[in-house]
């Protein structure tokens, strides 16, 4: 049974005629005759009775005609589903971010724009975000690596120095900055591995042939915060991370120029998709894409 087939049988039906399907379907009747013929010869049924009056369905017609008049509607409703989702009118969007505060102003635009689209925000760590975005788990990742290779499309968002934060009640506090030599002496506190903040950090400290003295792992952005208010030690983070917080004071690291960076990401291979352009674009005005 070929589609094309039982589209010209429903098309008589509605029709009333192979005249007036042919004109429907902008077909000739001939052509419409033949599909309903080769239908019929096929399974050894009659769709039609055919008289000097027109045709009329018979008994096995009627029942064909109902399970196509189900079969059509539910392509009109998967053609107007795929419609809402090419003009953004429906569907769902899930960004990975290792900070929400780096995507949230782009999202707040996203949002004004499409409004009835599903939004979905997770967190993680850069290494674990990479991996989600490459098992189709997450739509866009927004972390502070930018992945090699032309697998990944990737837009620049922002670029801040690192700074170390303290609980404001320490003596720490009162410092106006710290030196780097002076900040691996301390107690400090560590992202789990796959951060990016943990990596420059060790990196830095590396290159300059200095050993941390004290450290805690912590894992997450906000449980590093909240170690560093209650007292734990000195926690490293982006400039472009901080939020207002009464317990902790902020100490510059003038000795430090590594700058924390902020990528969008998606894969390349999924950026022609409606939902994931839209997002991805949203920004070109400012912001140069690259890959």
């Amino acid at each position: 049974m070929r589609h094309a087939q039982i589209k010209a049988f429903h098309a008589v039906a509605v029709h009333g005629g192979f005249s007036r399907a042919a004109e429907a379907m902008n077909l000739t009747q001939p052509a419409i005759s033949d599909h309903v013929r080769k239908l019929e010869e096929t399974y050894g049924v009659q769709l039609f009775n055919r008289g000097p009056q027109g045709v009329a369905l018979t008994d096995m017609g009627r029942k064909l005609f109902a399970i196509a008049e189900r079969q059509f509607e539910a392509e009109t409703q998967a053609l107007e589903l795929l419609q809402r989702g090419k003009t953004l009118e429906e569907g769902q969007i899930t960004i990975g971010a290792d900070a929400a505060v780096h995507i949230l102003p782009e999202l707040a635009r996203f949002r004004l724009k499409h409004p009835k689209l599903a939004v979905r925000l997770v967190t993680g760590n850069s290494a674990q975000l990479l991996k989600r975005l490459e098992d189709f788990s997450i739509d866009i990742a927004v972390t502070a690596e930018r992945p090699a290779g032309t697998a990944f499309q990737t837009r620049k968002l922002r670029s801040d120095r690192l700074v170390a934060v303290v609980q404001r009640s320490s003596r720490l506090s009162k410092l106006k900055q710290i030196e780097f030599a002076q900040l691996v002496k301390l107690p400090l506190i560590l992202r789990e591995e796959g951060s990016m903040t943990r990596t420059l950090l060790l990196q830095e400290a590396a290159r300059r042939s200095l050993t941390l003295a004290d450290t805690i792992e912590i894992e997450s952005r906000e449980a590093a915060r909240e170690a560093a208010a209650q007292g734990l030690g000195l926690a490293i983070m982006s400039a472009g991370e901080i939020v207002p917080d009464g317990r902790l004071a902020v100490l510059p690291i003038p000795d430090w120029e590594t700058e924390m960076e902020e990528w969008m990401i998606c894969l390349s291979a999924r950026s022609s998709l409606h939902v994931i352009g839209s997002f991805f674009t949203l920004g070109e005005d400012t912001a140069k894409l690259t890959s």
